[in-house]
């Protein structure tokens, strides 16, 4: 795909604006204020301030004053909305974060109506210009609340001349990824990249596990379960023993317990890993890391023998923005975000920053395909650990994180494990009778 530059992909989007946005019919000035989790020399944020431009160039009377906050921004907004010290009319942030605390918190704009505006590119409504799964995972009481414009799915990122090498496929069942180990292990390669202590990446086994076993949304009930019996369930003692497994038949290198992130990830960077379960973020993390030759490819956690779910059930991270259900100006901001969706900026997102987007149009960079074609075939999707990382924010980091990672280092026995989960599930949720 040719690589467009920042400075043709102003002229684009000013065509754009004037044939297709127009003017936002208003008379007097008007400004929005937009905090930004980016930033501001980031891939994304370039993108974002030529779209501001082009944008403001197309509205005279509209003026765009960016915060480049960085990832805690939506704790910053927060706060700022909290202590009413703040006008902010807008804010983006991982999809998650948002739904778990300013939308839990009342401070989001409902857009249902909104998204029914025709799309600018396509005639259609804007909702039906997103992948399927994107615009309604986290509707909540009905109503739609945020804009995701960047996707990540989470699979294993490999080298593909690695797995050429040494004469092997992508797994796609849980005994061919043992086998690939044995394969990689015997050509002298760290299978696995991972991090030791890094909780939200560890987690990722248990998600796709138990999504694979036992079906998206179970892992979010058993959270929920005031009585912690969900945890007793097999498949909870199926998933430790696999994950311990992992180490055990030198999937996961044992120094793994002591890398600290980008520790693990800059080993298949340097080609002595062959890959890593993460998100479709690692190629741009790491693209100035890798060989120029370095030719990534991805593939989605393999299928469980008997399990309720598939590889066509996308662990999908997203990035999306919200109006704050406070601003003066709803109709402005939205504007706003209708052309953050367009063709041309959603390309150049992918095309310029590596990731991939929401836009069901947008031919994602060739470094993500893999992403693509996964987010395209999706049946289900769902967000972080199983969408607990939003619900019940509390209970992941104090329950759920810190005995998983106590697991993934070898300092639980799968058995103690799933007995310390279902007695502090039962403990947090007497604790913690209304959430």
């Amino acid at each position: 795909m040719k690589q467009r530059t920042l400075m043709s992909f102003g002229i684009s989007l000013l065509l754009l604006a004037v044939l297709s946005v127009g003017m936002v019919s208003a008379q007097d000035p008007i400004t929005l204020v937009y905090w930004s989790m980016w930033n501001e020399t980031e891939g994304q944020a370039l993108v974002i301030q030529s779209a501001i431009e082009q944008f403001e160039a197309a509205n005279p009377n509209i003026n765009i004053e960016t915060v480049w906050n960085g990832r805690q921004n939506q704790t910053l907004v927060r706060t700022a909305l909290s202590a009413g010290s703040q006008v902010i009319d807008l804010m983006d942030q991982d999809a998650d974060q948002i739904a778990g605390g300013l939308m839990r918190d009342g401070f989001a704009l409902a857009l249902n109506d909104y998204v029914q505006q025709p799309a600018l590119d396509h005639e259609e409504p804007l909702a039906d210009v997103f992948l399927p799964g994107t615009l309604d995972m986290f509707v909540l009481d009905g109503n739609i609340y945020q804009i995701p414009y960047v996707y990540n799915t989470v699979q294993f990122w490999y080298d593909r001349r690695v797995f050429e090498e040494v004469g092997i496929t992508p797994p796609q069942t849980w005994d061919e990824l043992l086998a690939a180990c044995d394969t990689l292990n015997a050509a002298g390669y760290a299978p696995i990249a991972a991090e030791g202590n890094e909780p939200g990446y560890a987690a990722f086994y248990l998600t796709e596990m138990l999504a694979r076993m036992k079906g998206p949304g179970w892992l979010r009930e058993a959270a929920a379960d005031p009585t912690g019996e969900m945890w007793r369930d097999p498949a909870v003692l199926s998933a430790a023993q696999m994950t311990r497994q992992l180490w055990d038949n030198g999937c996961v290198p044992p120094e793994t317990v002591g890398y600290v992130w980008p520790q693990g990830q800059n080993t298949l960077a340097f080609g002595t890993a062959a890959m890593e379960l993460v998100g479709s973020w690692l190629p741009v993390e790491l693209q100035n890391a890798v060989d120029p030759e370095f030719q990534w490819g991805g593939f989605s956690f393999p299928a469980i023998e008997g399990g309720e779910g598939g590889t066509t059930d996308v662990y999908a991270l997203l990035l999306a923005f919200m109006i704050n259900k406070d601003t003066a100006h709803p109709e402005e901001a939205f504007e706003f975000l209708r052309y953050i969706m367009s063709d041309t900026v959603q390309q150049e997102f992918t095309d310029a920053s590596l990731v991939g987007v929401t836009n069901k149009y947008i031919e994602w960079n060739p470094i993500v395909a893999d992403a693509s074609a996964a987010a395209s075939a999706a049946v289900t999707t769902y967000g972080d650990v199983d969408n607990v990382a939003s619900l019940y924010s509390e209970y992941l980091n104090t329950v759920l994180y810190p005995n998983y990672v106590q697991l993934w280092q070898g300092q639980l026995t799968p058995e103690v494990y799933v007995e310390q989960m279902a007695a502090q599930t039962a403990e947090y949720w007497t604790n913690h009778p209304a959430e």
